[in-house]
């Protein structure tokens, strides 16, 4: 029988498939096979502080993201989603003069992948997805309540800014490692918040390739767990392992449904129900990857073991996190509450001198939202606040190479927030402030001919508007 298609604006509930999904275009040959389409957008303006002292201030506009989203059903079992994002072509170069912004500076893949909901409690997951480590890599990139959260821009201005603005043509001190392009850059700042995941090589950081089981049992989703087997970073990366090893990890989530709280029974995690369900939610999550060094590598950036004198030839990189979500409904204030510890150990070899050890990345943040719950004006107004310290050790080479530094940068963000139509239509204003410690400044200065140029604290002012169709 010829299929009927039937083109229509429908409000659908995907809570069985891993996307957000708002007013969306319902594609429907039947009540068993559809395709849910819609656009996402994320357009910013931007004042950017000094990043290094050679540095200076600049104002941008970019586009920041642009997603076209496909999730869908061939029959109940067997699902399917993807996000195309699209580039703005508009990628600056940090030369002093303007900020790279983290717009998509090419079109691409994030995420395509095949679902078979055998039952809620079980399914399993295949593809390209956001990896089921942290919350924040969870995290829907529209549900984020400081628009800032997914892109880390901090940490991503001092290695791209910084490392730019910085680079020599020679090693300045053992921090320093050339590239292929010949020029010298300092090594980058590890960020904890970001998973062992493939996409650390191609501008998708919180996604990896691979095979997930999934699922939640227990009324509301009392407990949500994962487990997954992925490329991975050491995997995915030429020239960074000598051997080809597969990550493995799982993620549990528990939410203390007989106090009345309700879990997420989707895949992907929810930075706020902007007051639409109480939610307590403790999560605990680890991942590992081996790491066989190959003697041809002697890069020593993240992820390498290098050609360490006396160092073992493999390792096994581990990550732990630990994070809890809590927002209730009060009258007409709805307070949200996050927390997240993250370690990442065991990254490779690095060498200070005569000194041989393996990098670890840590890391902590504290985030809140109070969101007034009735309209003013056209929306609703909420005020976010959000500290992020994180920090690398047996990383960073003092500047004479006789020892370690634990460098650190700490992140504190200012938010005012308004939905217009909650995670659909909203509009952010806000402040970022970054501060690199003495350390790490030390550890990655560049002086030539007695002048000394090094990372500084800046601020970054950002308007942020999100649309989702």
């Amino acid at each position: 029988m010829k299929k009927k298609l039937l083109l229509a604006l429908s409000v659908f509930g995907m809570a069985m498939i891993p996307l957000h999904s708002a007013d969306a275009i319902l594609l429907k040959a039947n009540d068993n096979e559809f395709a849910n389409v819609g656009l996402k957008l994320a357009i910013w303006a931007q004042n950017n502080g000094k990043v290094t002292t050679n540095d200076q201030t600049s104002t941008n506009f970019s586009v920041e993201n642009a997603r076209l989203y496909f999730s869908g059903q061939i029959n109940p079992i067997v699902q399917f989603g993807a996000n195309l994002d699209f580039a703005d072509n508009t990628a600056l170069t940090p030369d002093g003069s303007a900020r790279a912004h983290g717009g998509m500076p090419s079109t691409l893949i994030k995420d395509a992948f095949i679902n078979f909901k055998f039952m809620p409690q079980a399914q399993l997951m295949a593809g390209l997805f956001l990896d089921p480590w942290s919350r924040v890599a969870l995290g829907d990139l529209y549900s984020f309540i400081v628009p800032l959260e997914n892109y880390n821009p901090g940490i991503t201005e001092i290695n791209v800014d910084g490392g730019n603005l910085l680079q020599a043509n020679s090693a300045v001190n053992s921090n320093y490692i050339k590239y292929p392009n010949g020029v010298y850059e300092f090594k980058p700042f590890i960020n904890p918040l970001v998973p062992f995941t493939l996409g650390s090589d191609v501008g998708n950081s919180y996604r990896d390739a691979g095979i997930a089981l999934w699922g939640d049992i227990g009324k509301d989703a009392m407990i949500k767990y994962y487990l997954m087997a992925g490329n991975g970073r050491y995997d995915y990366e030429a020239g960074k392992n000598g051997n080809s090893n597969l990550k493995y990890g799982f993620r549990i989530e528990f939410t203390p449904t007989m106090l009345g709280y309700k879990g997420t029974p989707g895949y992907v995690d929810e930075d706020t129900f902007l007051g639409k369900q109480n939610t307590l939610t403790f999560a605990f999550a680890y991942q590992q990857q081996k790491i066989d060094c190959s003697p041809l590598n002697d890069n020593p950036a993240p992820g390498g073991c290098g050609s360490v004198s006396g160092a073992p030839s493999s390792t096994t990189a581990k990550a732990y996190t630990f994070d809890v979500l809590w927002e209730q409904k009060f009258g007409d204030f709805v307070p949200n509450f996050q927390a997240a510890w993250l370690d990442q150990k065991d990254l490779g070899y690095a060498t200070a001198g005569s000194s041989v050890a393996q990098p670890e990345a840590q890391g902590y943040y504290l985030q809140t939202q109070l969101l007034y719950d009735r309209y003013v004006g056209i929306g609703k107004p909420a005020l976010v606040l959000r500290y992020e310290n994180d920090e690398n050790k047996n990383y960073y080479s003092n500047p004479t190479n006789t020892g370690f530094v634990t460098a650190k940068v700490s992140m504190t963000d200012i938010f005012f927030n308004y939905y217009i139509d909650g995670e659909n239509a909203n509009i952010s204003l806000g402040a970022q402030i970054v501060n690199p410690n003495g350390a790490l400044k030390a550890a990655t200065a560049n002086t030539v001919n007695g002048s000394t140029n090094q990372l500084k604290n800046f601020t970054d002012w950002t308007l942020a508007l999100r649309t989702v169709f």
